[in-house]
């Protein structure tokens, strides 16, 4: 039985291409899928892995770290507002101390005892789209 160099070579494109359909169905089927990969759906949480947290930020988000002492601070609700408007993750927690810490594209920057007004100043360096309040200031 003599197979011509023609066919041979018609055959041999033929496995190649439906091997590269079988391996993408079988990578698509197998693949598991990883919820530490996609972000949370509430913007105000109390724990960020890692990869969420690269991805946040490659995303454009702000994180902001927020230890606090009193839950009715004014601080703590102002962030939480920003949380509804801007593209921020809080990620909040009760402890014995005051605590405030933002990372974003432009860098990450910590303070203890935070105000209002160090706040406020501190959103208006580091945040992507910064808050109205960084203009009203600069108007006045």
């Amino acid at each position: 039985m003599k197979v011509d160099k023609k066919t041979i070579g018609y055959l041999l494109i033929f496995v190649m291409v439906l091997s590269s359909f079988a391996y993408a169905f079988i990578q698509g089927y197998y693949t598991p899928t990883n919820k530490d990969q996609e972000l949370p759906k509430e913007r105000k949480i109390s724990f960020l892995s890692e990869n969420q947290r690269i991805l946040a930020i490659s995303q454009g988000y702000t994180i902001i770290y927020l230890n606090y002492t009193s839950p009715n601070s004014e601080i703590r609700s102002y962030l939480d507002n920003l949380t509804i408007n801007y593209k921020v993750y809080l990620v909040e927690n009760q402890s014995n101390e005051d605590y405030l810490k933002i990372e974003s594209l432009k860098g990450s920057r910590e303070i203890k005892n935070p105000t209002l007004n160090q706040t406020i100043d501190l959103l208006c360096k580091i945040m992507i789209d910064m808050p109205i309040d960084c203009v009203l200031r600069d108007i006045k």
